[in-house]
């Protein structure tokens, strides 16, 4: 599988270079990414790990960075996943701003370099605010983001999102204070790690960005795309990149990281098990 995603190759390539029929080996790549994701997804939140201390320790190490505040723990953001021109249904998945054809999803990631969270896909033509309401993160912050002594703790995103309970964004509007306009030049720097996620994953494996390869209903590529995901987390455990030295704040071991199974939460086991 990961053959299949970490660098652009045909079929036929393959076929050489394992000796097995090229069929067999699209077969073993899809069914190994659906196992892995179906037996680790629950990792996109896992609250027995995530703990209000060890939120509130990820407060401290953005608030270290430069944040004017220490209750920023995590950072969201949306991205687009370019796909081949389908020949159906075309506008669905048309971005106009982007003008490229497309499937979105939304990840929220810790000082700590991991994706903690992903939801998607969804159309390319869908605002990130809207992703994120349905998705249903915000009843899940509402449960688990808080300090030990209740305070609440919040992610940060950029423009696209709204203020809410337990997510923060940029001070817009034609007329800001200095203190609002400061505010928004150090979260703008604080904002960049999760930029570099995405830019990391395409890059390690590079099989998803390739956009002829994703053809919609003919591949499995939003499956691929969260198994990417995941993949990346492993390699950010790994090798420590660039994300956990900005905020310099070490993952977890891989032992603690792939461990158990989905957690003792219905509501939160039947939101995992209806993700795609």
């Amino acid at each position: 599988m990961l053959r299949r995603l970490t660098y652009l190759a045909r079929l036929a390539d393959v076929e050489m270079q394992f000796g097995w029929e090229r069929t067999r080996f699209s077969r073993i790549t899809q069914l190994t990414a659906f196992y892995l994701w179906t037996r680790w997804k629950h990792l996109q939140f896992d609250p027995t790990c995530l703990t209000r201390e060890k939120l509130t320790s990820f407060g401290r190490k953005i608030k270290a960075k430069g944040a004017p505040l220490d209750s920023i723990v995590g950072l969201i953001d949306g991205t687009l996943q370019k796909n081949a021109r389908p020949i159906h249904n075309q506008h669905l998945i048309y971005n106009g701003w982007k003008q490229i054809y497309c499937l979105k999803y939304h990840a929220v990631i810790l000082p700590d370099g991991l994706v903690i969270h992903v939801y998607g896909p969804v159309d390319g033509r869908r605002h990130d605010q809207k992703v994120f309401t349905e998705s249903g993160l915000e009843d899940l912050l509402e449960k688990h983001f808080w300090t030990p002594n209740g305070q609440p703790l919040f992610l940060y995103g950029d423009p696209a999102y709204r203020d809410g309970a337990h997510i923060l964004s940029p001070y817009r509007g034609p007329i800001i204070t200095e203190d609002q306009q400061a505010f928004n030049t150090q979260m703008s720097r604080i904002r960049e790690p999760i930029e570099w996620l995405f830019k990391e994953v395409a890059q390690k494996f590079t099989f998803i960005d390739f956009s002829r390869s994703q053809k919609i209903l003919l591949t499995t590529c939003a499956l691929y795309y969260l198994v990417a995901l995941l993949m990346c987390n492993a390699h950010t455990i790994l090798h420590y990149p660039q994300i956990p030295q900005c905020f310099t704040c070490p993952p977890p071991t891989l032992e603690e990281y792939f461990q158990g199974g989905p957690v003792e939460d219905p509501e939160l086991d039947n939101w995992c098990l209806d993700s795609v």
